[in-house]
């Protein structure tokens, strides 16, 4: 069997595009230390088209529209990063966010932060807050060169 070509996590960034649209290059920066970040998991619906002579007496499904999900990333709590986050959330419009792989691999998608919210504060443990965003279209991987 071939040696592994598995990637661990670490290394991984968490950006948000700095450059106006239609600029390019285009420019990302890090919002924070992102501690874990969930890439957006598209889904497909489906519709159920069984009728009274469906085939062996099963159900038929049809796909019908994909929902590109959610991402959300967790950060140390730095002052930095949280007035990022503070500017994303308050930002109306649609933001393009990149995730960058330890090999060089990205995956970009288009989003809208749907909150900001703090983990609780404890007498022994890091400050850490999330960032929820409900993706719009979707993600666009990119394999390392």
């Amino acid at each position: 069997m071939a040696a592994s070509q598995a990637t661990i996590g670490l290394g991984t960034l968490f950006k948000y595009r700095t450059s106006a649209a239609g600029v390019t290059p285009k420019v990302f920066a890090e919002v924070g230390e992102a501690v874990t970040i969930q890439p957006p998991q598209p889904v497909r619906e489906t519709v159920d088209v069984t009728h009274l002579a469906s085939p062996n007496g099963t159900r038929e499904f049809r796909g019908t529209l994909r929902d590109p999900g959610d991402a959300e990333v967790t950060f140390n709590f730095t002052d930095a990063a949280y007035a990022i986050a503070s500017t994303l959330f308050l930002e109306d419009n649609v933001q393009e966010f990149e995730i960058e792989y330890p090999d060089g691999a990205t995956e970009t998608f288009d989003g809208i932060v749907t909150g900001k919210p703090s983990e609780a504060i404890e007498v022994d443990s890091v400050r850490r807050f999330s960032l929820p965003i409900k993706v719009t279209g979707l993600p666009v991987y990119t394999e390392a060169a």
